[in-house]
């Protein structure tokens, strides 16, 4: 199958990367969208730009990612009959409800006339999905199709971070992915303060995949609870690596996250109630295995990258063929 990827973040990239790795061709239109950018000003030449690269080669389905790309792969395909697919990332209307935007009407009047023009629609959560029908998209062309995780980088078995093997053994790690300056780093340390028997290590910027394993196989407990997480990437990754995660009931964790099977969740903003939360799993030893089983499973047999691949082609080869296309 022939797809363009219409899109500049990372997700594209990693998608890109398995579909070529399944034997499909990929095109990646050069051009730098962005949320920040003037899109709307910037349309009619990025539409002619996509109009002549895929007269010269044309795509089976186009792949769009964000609003902004959105637009600009709507406007483009229109003409030329060809089918998009577009993948929002987060709504406004989703961001609002969480307190993360102001009010955002434009954007949310551009993220509903993008998805009823779109032949199908990708959620990466049941809670994007349920706000797009709400939006007005069709129920019938939203499909969820979560986040991946590549299940032979994040494991259980693999080596372990040196500052684990350096550290006190009696003391739990309590590993994180936020930053110092991260939404998440004023409820955090008002956990800690009430767990003065663990340590909290945060994985580093700029750490490869092997070395986030390595970290991840070293924590007792995996801790996540932004606002809202579209995607929730970061808790897969643990999840994978037999690591049981306690993270904010919202987005995508309410679909990965099985309460007491693989994790714990815990309300976004609540330090005395992630305190808690903590407490239980560290104080009951056989039930955090339980969850890092859990969780091992859950991540392979549901969010490994080649499923989520293989669900995201039957999206593509759905549309492609009912969808005419233009000689």
């Amino acid at each position: 199958m022939k797809i363009a990827l219409v899109a500049g973040n990372e997700v594209a990239d990693d998608l890109a990367a398995t579909l070529i790795e399944a034997g499909h061709e990929v095109s990646r239109p050069a051009m730098d969208i962005t949320r920040d950018a003037d899109v709307r000003a910037a349309v009619p030449d990025l539409a002619r730009s996509l109009q002549s690269a895929w007269s010269r080669q044309r795509p089976d389905v186009v792949h769009a990612f964000g609003w902004t790309g959105g637009l600009a792969a709507v406007a483009s395909a229109r003409d030329a009959g060809l089918p998009v697919v577009t993948s929002f990332g987060s709504l406004a209307m989703t961001e609002r409800r969480h307190g993360l935007s102001e009010d955002e009407l434009e954007r949310t009047r551009m993220e509903r006339a993008i998805g009823a023009a779109s032949r199908a629609v990708i959620a990466a959560s049941s809670e994007e999905a349920a706000d797009l029908v709400q939006m007005g998209v069709n129920r019938r062309r939203v499909h969820v199709v979560p986040a991946g995780v590549d299940t032979s980088v994040y494991c259980p078995d693999g080596p372990v971070s040196p500052h684990a093997r350096r550290a006190d053994k009696v003391k739990p790690q309590i590993v994180t992915d936020a930053g110092i300056d991260d939404e998440q780093s004023a409820t955090l340390a008002r956990t800690m303060a009430a767990i003065p028997g663990a340590e909290l290590v945060a994985c580093p910027a700029g750490a490869s995949d092997s070395e986030r394993a390595a970290l991840l196989r070293s924590a007792s407990l995996f801790v996540h609870v932004p606002a809202y997480c579209p995607r929730g990437t970061e808790c897969l990754q643990a999840m994978a690596c037999g690591v049981p995660v306690i993270a904010s009931a919202g987005g995508a964790h309410t679909d990965m996250i099985v309460h007491g099977t693989t994790g714990l969740l815990v309300p976004a903003g609540r330090p005395d109630m992630l305190a808690a939360r903590i407490r239980h799993l560290l104080s009951h030893p056989l039930l955090r295995e339980a969850c890092g089983i859990g969780a091992a499973d859950r991540a392979q047999s549901r969010y490994s990258r080649d499923r989520i691949t293989t669900e995201t082609l039957a999206v593509y080869a759905a549309v492609a063929a009912a969808e005419p296309q233009a000689a």
